[in-house]
């Protein structure tokens, strides 16, 4: 995140990584919240990154979503990348979110996930979701918003994995591609829940 002069943490982030931007902005309900997006370059082609969102808000949901960003900076998976040797497996990582959640039996708690291994070079990018298929791409060609709809999958935390293989197939990765000047755009219920509607028609458009 951006910093002020005193060292402040700031509501929005630009990263560039060559010819890939990330952009993003964070403005909790209150003073803490549930909500967390986070990136990582894992080798010279491929990039990480994920959205996700605790139910609630305030101090439990920040404390359960600073696991989540933990698992996601330290998970093996992550940890030594190589696409020859782990490939795109990325419902390792969402069935292990989902797992860890469920075990706590907090009742009412769980997290909506989406998650992305992207190859800038190809635009090939490999999406998997707990709870969260709505993606949204504003075509850099003729500038029109595309929504896209993926699988139907549960949330993270309110079944074991077990009982999502068995009723669903298990959390499922899908394959999109972005072409150059394209920009994808994740967010949260958050957008859909502010009372202004600028809110969310400049996050959409700018």
């Amino acid at each position: 995140l951006l910093v002020d002069q005193k060292g402040n943490k700031q509501t929005t982030a630009v990263i560039k990584e060559g010819n890939l931007d990330f952009v993003g902005y964070y403005e909790g309900a209150s003073g803490v919240s549930g909500d967390y997006f986070d990136y990582k370059k894992l080798d010279d082609s491929w990039y990480v990154f994920i959205k996700c969102d605790i139910s609630g808000h305030g101090v439990p949901a920040a404390l359960l979503v600073s696991v989540v960003a933990t698992k996601f900076k330290d998970f093996y998976y992550f940890s030594d990348w190589k696409y020859n040797r782990q490939g795109i497996n990325l419902k390792k990582f969402v069935s292990a979110v989902n797992d860890f959640i469920f075990d706590l039996g907090t009742r009412g708690k769980f997290s909506t996930i989406n998650i992305s291994l992207y190859n800038k070079d190809t635009g090939e990018l490999n999406i998997c979701n707990a709870g969260d298929n709505k993606i949204h791409i504003l075509d850099g060609a003729t500038g029109q918003l595309r929504e896209i709809t993926l699988s139907n999958t549960p949330t993270a935390g309110g079944v074991s994995t077990d009982l999502v293989e068995m009723t669903s197939g298990g959390y499922k990765v899908e394959k999109l591609n972005l072409k150059h000047g394209d920009v994808l755009y994740l967010y949260t219920d958050g957008i859909d829940e502010a009372d202004h509607e600028y809110l969310y028609t400049d996050w959409e458009l700018t």
